[in-house]
C-alpha cells in the first residue's frame, strides 16, 4: 500500500490577497499542482524564518518535495532569499526532493549556489537570472516568464481610453507616481488592495502594532492622494487594466498583467533588473523604460505607446512559448513525488 508524498510550498508570497500579481502566481502554482494530483498543500510564507518555529521546522523535516516560489526574494544577498535556500538544502541533505521555480536571481553570495546545486529542478523567470544561476551553479536552468502570466486571459471587448497610474515597491516612487496621476488627471490605481499591509508572516503584539502603523500610513496617503482607487482582485485589475490605453507603473507584476491584458505600458525601475529583463526578453521597445525624473506629463504625447506589430507579435509568441515550457516544468516536478510505501 502507498500513500500521498507530502509537498510543501515555501515562500507563499500571497500574503492576505493583498497582491494581485502574488495572488496570481500562487494561484497558478497550486492550479498547476492540482492538475498533477497534488491538492490543497500547506505553504510557508513568505519572509518567514523557520529555524526559529519548531513547527514550521517539522514540515520541512517531513516534507518528501518542496517546491519553492523564489519570485522577487533571490537577490542582492537578502536574509530571507538564504532561508529559502537553506531549506531546500535541509531537505536534499535527507533525500528529498526539491524544485527551485519562477525565481529571480541576482547579485547574490556564492555559496548561495552551493546550495542551490544540489536542487532537482531550477527555474528562473528571466533570462539575466537563468544566465546567472546557471553560470554560478554549472546546472541547467528553465527560463520562462513569471508566472503570473502562465494562464490566458482574454481581455473585455471594451473601447480603451485614458491613463491608468500605478504604484512601486518603493513608498517615495509611489508617492511620485501618485502625484504625476493627480497632475494628470489620470487614473492611479495600485496593484495592491492597499499602500501598506501587514505580512502575513506577523503574529501577535508584532501584527498589532504593524496594523496600527499602517493605518496611520495607509490614512495619510488616502489623505493626500484622495482619488486612488483600490480593487479587490487580480481579475479586477486586469479589467481595469483593459479599459485604459496606457498604463504607467513602478511595479514589476503590473507590467506582467499589462502584457497579459494587452495593455501598452511605461515603466519606471524597481528593486532589481525583473522589468528590464522581462522587456528584454520577450524583445519589447527599451523606450518603455523610463527613469523616474526622465517621467514627466509630456511623456505621454511624445509619441504613440500602443504595441507595435513587431511587439505585439513577440508578446503572443513568449506568452506561448512559456505556456508550454511551464507545462513541461509542472510535469517534472510531478514526476518528482512516486508514491510512499506505508
Amino acid at each position: 500500500m502507498t500513500v500521498a508524498p507530502r509537498v510543501l510550498l515555501l515562500n507563499d508570497t500571497d500574503e492576505g490577497a493583498t497582491h494581485f500579481g502574488c495572488m496570481r502566481v500562487m494561484r497558478t502554482i497550486r492550479a498547476e499542482l492540482a492538475q498533477r494530483g497534488m491538492a490543497d498543500l500547506p505553504s510557508i510564507k513568505v519572509g518567514t524564518d523557520w529555524r526559529r518555529d519548531p513547527g514550521l521546522t517539522a514540515r520541512i523535516d517531513t516534507a518528501d518535495l518542496v517546491v519553492i516560489n523564489g519570485e522577487g526574494t533571490l537577490h542582492h544577498g537578502k536574509r530571507r532569499g538564504r532561508w529559502l535556500l537553506e531549506a531546500g538544502a535541509r531537505v536534499k541533505a535527507r533525500g528529498g526532493r526539491v524544485a527551485l521555480i519562477n525565481a529571480l536571481w541576482q547579485d547574490n553570495p556564492p555559496d548561495w549556489a552551493d546550495l542551490a546545486r544540489g536542487f532537482d529542478i531550477l527555474a528562473c523567470r528571466d533570462g539575466h537570472s537563468a544566465t546567472d544561476l546557471a553560470n554560478a551553479t554549472g546546472r541547467e536552468v528553465t527560463c520562462l516568464g513569471d508566472l503570473s502570466m502562465l494562464h490566458p486571459w482574454d481581455p473585455p471587448a471594451t473601447a480603451r481610453s485614458g491613463v491608468m497610474v500605478g504604484c512601486s515597491v518603493h513608498g517615495k516612487v509611489t508617492e511620485a507616481l501618485a502625484r504625476f496621476a493627480q497632475e494628470g488627471g489620470h487614473d492611479f490605481v495600485p496593484v495592491t488592495t492597499e499602500i501598506k499591509s501587514i505580512p502575513a508572516r506577523l503574529t501577535g503584539w508584532r501584527r498589532w502594532l504593524r496594523a496600527q502603523s499602517n493605518a496611520w500610513r495607509n490614512g495619510r496617503f488616502q489623505a493626500s492622494f484622495p482619488d486612488t482607487r483600490f480593487l479587490r482582485d487580480d481579475l479586477g485589475f486586469l479589467t481595469e487594466l483593459s479599459r485604459h490605453r496606457l498604463v504607467v507603473t513602478g511595479r514589476f507584476h503590473a507590467v506582467c498583467l499589462a502584457i497579459l491584458s494587452g495593455t501598452p505600458f511605461i515603466a519606471v525601475s524597481s528593486n532589481s533588473w525583473k522589468i528590464e529583463a522581462l522587456v528584454k526578453d520577450i524583445g519589447l521597445d527599451p523606450a518603455r523604460l523610463r527613469g523616474l525624473s526622465a517621467l514627466t506629463q509630456e511623456t505621454l504625447p511624445e509619441r504613440n505607446w500602443d504595441y507595435s506589430s513587431a511587439e505585439r507579435a513577440a508578446i503572443a509568441a513568449s506568452l506561448s512559448r512559456w505556456r508550454d515550457t511551464g507545462a513541461a516544468l509542472f510535469d517534472r516536478i510531478a514526476s518528482l513525488t512516486p508514491d510512499r510505501p506505508t
